[in-house]
């Protein structure tokens, strides 16, 4: 799902504060359609550079659309991607929108009208998309890291918190075993169904430590 603002969302400090969260540099900004699509985000107008808003006074009551917007390429959804990352690369471009007839979008555009339905407006493609999809790897930011490394914690403290809790039980299970053991000589000769032992059938212990097989962390 793209994140992408109206053109006349007033720039309030709450919205100004939400913008800011989502994370992205560049925003799309698109024209509101009336009901029942109004949240359709098709009529987009243009790139919101959020480093824009640095100089906004939320008290002057401005919208996105009062500041100005970069136009960025508009290209086919079959063009070739090392012609694509040539276009991005030699324009300065790091971002384009994707449309099915991007001659009409690139038009409306330049005449400050938003890219129109027939023009088919699709989504958009970053450089780093284009390098991923080259390189065929992924290709790791900041943020990317700072989310993996923050993902990969949680999961290790849940994992540990887990193992810990189990081990704790099958002691305590164990130790009352051991006592009923010595006023039950049925256990002593193995003749009792294993099955039914609460050692064995504690929360599925042996399956979770005892599986090599079974990963710790996905």
């Amino acid at each position: 799902m793209v994140f992408a603002v109206p053109e006349d969302m007033e720039l309030t400090k709450e919205n100004m504060a939400e913008i800011y969260g989502q994370g992205w540099s560049r925003v799309p900004v698109y024209e509101p359609q009336p009901p029942p699509n109004e949240h359709r985000i098709t009529a987009v107008k243009g790139i919101l550079m959020t480093r824009q808003l640095i100089m906004v006074d939320w008290d002057d009551e401005r919208t996105v659309g009062s500041l100005p917007l970069y136009i960025p390429p508009c290209v086919s959804p079959r063009m070739n991607l090392v012609n694509l990352l040539h276009l991005l690369r030699g324009g300065g471009s790091l971002i384009a929108f994707v449309c099915a007839g991007p001659h009409l979008a690139e038009r409306a555009l330049r005449e400050g009208r938003s890219i129109p339905a027939e023009a088919g407006f699709m989504g958009l493609v970053t450089l780093q998309d284009v390098l991923e999809s080259v390189l065929q790897e992924r290709i790791y930011d900041e943020e990317d890291v700072a989310q993996r490394n923050l993902a990969s914690a949680i999961l290790t403290n849940w994992a540990a918190e887990k193992i810990q809790k189990l081990v704790l039980k099958r002691r305590k299970l164990k130790r009352l075993g051991s006592g009923a053991g010595s006023h039950d000589a049925s256990k002593v000769d193995g003749s009792h169904d294993l099955s039914s032992s609460p050692e064995k059938n504690c929360s599925g212990f042996d399956d979770f430590i005892l599986n090599d097989r079974t990963p710790l962390l996905v």
